[in-house]
């Protein structure tokens, strides 16, 4: 595995949970609603996928974390 995937899971992955938590936050708290009508509109923002996103950064995260702990641990040697 190279040197550089593991650090860029971990950091890209915090990065990606960052912004698309932030862009949940801003549609649930800022974001303008539509205007009720007869029907009441749903957001024009893709919520599920912004949970979806926030949650695969977290997994790549996650793993990066755990394949740095377990990069330094060699197998015990044979006997």
């Amino acid at each position: 595995m190279p040197n550089w995937l593991i650090p860029a899971l971990i950091w890209g992955g915090f990065g990606v949970a960052i912004v698309f938590a932030a862009a949940l936050i801003w549609v649930e708290q800022f974001a303008p609603t539509p205007a009720e009508g007869p029907e009441m509109a749903e957001s024009a923002a893709p919520v599920p996928l912004y949970w979806a996103l926030l949650i695969v950064g977290l997994v790549a995260a996650a793993a990066g974390y755990f394949l740095k702990t377990r990069k330094g641990k060699s197998p015990p040697p044979e006997a």
